[in-house]
């Protein structure tokens, strides 16, 4: 793998401040909502550039799936995401949940949400992380087969729209089914519960790795090309189920900024402002929420008062990222 392409990073950081403003917001205004209000979808993407990477960076070492290098590659998982995760459960835990059970501590702590009530969630966006961890424990077997059966990347990415089209009718799967706390979305293709939660997170896993396998002749290396993409995929924000192709056109944004060649999608993700955005993408994606379930007014106006809550989530989210994501590893690698 290239070392870090800091226009994917920086595309991290705006996906994560999508998800919050997603959360944090609601505007009046048609043209803005359209994307606001869409912005559950940008957790789709975090799973397409999480599997893109994770193909291009282990391509190589999983053609042969050995012990040291499987636990090499899951401690390295477990390092990248459990400090901040834990430390987030802790404090729910022992300052805001209202009677947390030991069921609950422990299901969160071993990151198996998504086969539970929902009711068990510490916090909402805890889903994806509940299903990328399994996605992770799959993936080494997953990439080895792919390589060994060389199976075509035309076939995976094929896979990810069949599976995404069943996502609505996968029924609710889960353990214990006593009354939902927890109110379900409406908006399409916003599945957070149970097994359809899993297949929704494999789905735009299979998107990531079957752009990553596909070759590059394959792809148009025009600029031109990838803004048509880019305008595309803003155009269909403004439709009711264009966001069902949301995750694809992401994954060929991503293998666009993966190349060397300069544009200006690649220019602004690169700038110093939305690096650092995306290296404090993982804090702000499980901070901001924690900080919107306790619904602190500043301020009489509502959008004022979202911004003030916005920032406050950034800069906590900069104190967990050099305090917590780059400092404590549970592992040695």
């Amino acid at each position: 793998m290239k070392n870090e392409i800091k226009s994917l990073t920086g595309l991290r950081g705006i996906v994560a401040l999508w998800v919050t403003f997603f959360h944090f917001s609601y505007f009046k205004s048609f043209w803005i909502q359209s994307i606001v209000g869409k912005g559950y979808v940008a957790v789709d993407i975090f799973f397409v550039l999480s599997a893109f990477l994770l193909t291009v960076s282990y391509s190589d070492k999983f053609k042969q799936l050995t012990v040291d290098g499987v636990k090499r590659f899951y401690k390295k998982r477990v390092n990248r995401i459990y400090p901040v995760y834990f430390f987030s459960i802790v404090f729910i835990v022992l300052f805001i949940a209202e009677d947390p059970t030991w069921s609950q501590f422990f299901i969160n702590a071993g990151l198996v949400q998504c086969f539970f009530n929902p009711n068990y969630l510490l916090n909402e966006v805890y889903w994806s992380l509940s299903t990328e961890w399994i996605c992770y424990l799959i993936f080494p077997l997953m990439l080895w087969a792919i390589l060994k059966y060389k199976i075509n990347c035309w076939f995976l990415i094929i896979s990810g729209l069949v599976l995404r089209f069943i996502i609505s009718y996968v029924p609710d799967i889960y353990f214990d089914h006593s009354p939902l706390l927890i109110n379900r979305s409406t908006q399409y293709l916003d599945v957070v519960f149970g097994v359809p939660s899993l297949v929704r997170t494999v789905s735009s896993y299979f998107f990531g790795i079957g752009i990553a396998f596909l070759p590059e002749s394959k792809i148009k290396k025009n600029r031109f090309f990838l803004y048509g993409v880019v305008i595309l995929f803003f155009l269909l924000l403004y439709t009711g189920k264009g966001v069902f192709f949301i995750p694809l056109l992401s994954a060929v944004i991503i293998k666009h900024l993966y190349s060397d060649k300069k544009n200006l999608v690649k220019v602004f993700l690169e700038t110093k402002v939305v690096y650092f955005l995306g290296n404090i993408s993982y804090s702000l994606y499980i901070i901001h929420y924690i900080v919107k379930r306790q619904k602190i007014v500043l301020v009489d106006s509502h959008h004022l008062n979202s911004f003030l809550l916005i920032g406050f989530s950034i800069v906590l989210s900069y104190f967990s990222y050099i305090l917590i994501e780059r400092r404590v590893k549970i592992f040695k690698t």
